[in-house]
């Protein structure tokens, strides 16, 4: 009895001790819970060369999104093919939140339109828009009209005849062309390499009408009395031209403001995604940035989410339906 006894202990004890090791086991191969993101630095692709409006822009905002962020923010760019290989880049990098793009309609609106991009307009997910410049058509005081109504009137009657300058198949031509379009209007264009050459061409009387991609290019001349601005293309007046209608105000369902924000690549977690927009709100209301971005001369005018996806579907139903009626497209 007692060697049976003890053999039932033996076995009691052995079992005991597997079926702890077991549990122990199976705890310990239990899958670990999901790292909240991000557990690594963030890079934004800058489709650009280094200077210009998107690529100050993308660097002010990764100077103060680590802040909420808690991972560094490193701006990469990756200029060429007319900000196409920046683009495909991210179009094509994976969709978890560590490779995002600095965009603009000159990268996924305008390559797109004019097929010069292996992506299409829609290839991403928008975080939000930082800003947008205010395209914006002035004219010499001297010439047979001194607002938009009268310029009208003047055309009409000399159709073909006005000319304008600006930079071709980008926001300045094809903004022009879908006001121009909607008012029944022809004019005569005069191709020029960026907007200083616009506005020197106006300056100099070497065209009716200067066509530019921001305010910044002619509020001094208009402080000065040597232009008159004539209209806006934004959904609001500028501040710096509080006098200037916009198209919308004078009649005209033309919004034309090209933009520079931040996005990612098509697929992004609802997680990520939701952490980005929540990062990038906060970045936009942060008074370090705000301060940032008044000393460099840019305004902040921040669309979120779907709220800047509406921004680009405006732009590329606007422009390709003005691209396609005017024969653009080669």
């Amino acid at each position: 009895m007692k060697k049976g006894l003890l053999l039932l202990i033996i076995l009691l004890v052995t079992f005991g001790m597997v079926f702890a090791t077991g549990t122990a086991e199976k705890k310990t191969a239990a899958p670990k819970p999901t790292e909240e993101y991000p557990t690594k630095p963030i890079q934004i692709i800058v489709p650009w060369g280094a200077g210009g409006r998107t690529d100050i822009n993308a660097r002010m905002f990764a100077s103060i999104a680590p802040k909420y962020l808690g991972q560094p923010v490193v701006v990469i760019n990756k200029a060429g093919g007319g900000s196409v290989i920046g683009g495909e880049y991210v179009a094509k990098a994976k969709p978890d939140g560590y490779t995002l793009l600095a965009i603009t309609p000159g990268t996924n609106v305008f390559p797109v339109i004019f097929k010069k991009a292996p992506y299409g307009t829609f290839d991403f997910d928008p975080i939000g828009q930082i800003g947008s410049s205010t395209m914006a058509i002035a004219s010499k005081p001297d010439r047979p009209w001194k607002n938009v109504k009268e310029l009208i009137e003047y055309a009409k009657k000399h159709p073909g005849q006005v000319t304008y300058a600006c930079v071709p198949l980008k926001a300045p031509q094809l903004g022009f062309l879908r006001w121009a379009d909607k008012a029944g209007l022809q004019f005569k264009f005069v191709p020029v390499g960026n907007d200083a050459e616009a506005v020197e061409a106006a300056l100099g009387g070497h065209v009716d009408i200067a066509m530019t991609s921001s305010v910044a290019t002619i509020i001094s001349h208009v402080n000065a009395k040597k232009l008159n601005a004539l209209m806006v293309f934004s959904e609001k007046r500028d501040t710096h031209l509080p006098d200037t209608p916009t198209a919308v105000e004078l009649g005209y369902n033309v919004v034309a403001s090209p933009f520079t924000g931040i996005a990612g690549p098509k697929g992004l977690p609802p997680n990520v995604l939701k952490k980005l927009r929540d990062v990038f709100a906060k970045v936009m209301k942060d008074p370090d940035f705000i301060k940032i971005m008044k000393r460099i001369g840019e305004s902040i005018d921040p669309k979120i989410g779907d709220d800047f996806l509406a921004v680009w579907k405006n732009d590329y139903e606007g422009y390709s339906e003005i691209v396609k009626k005017m024969g653009l497209l080669k």
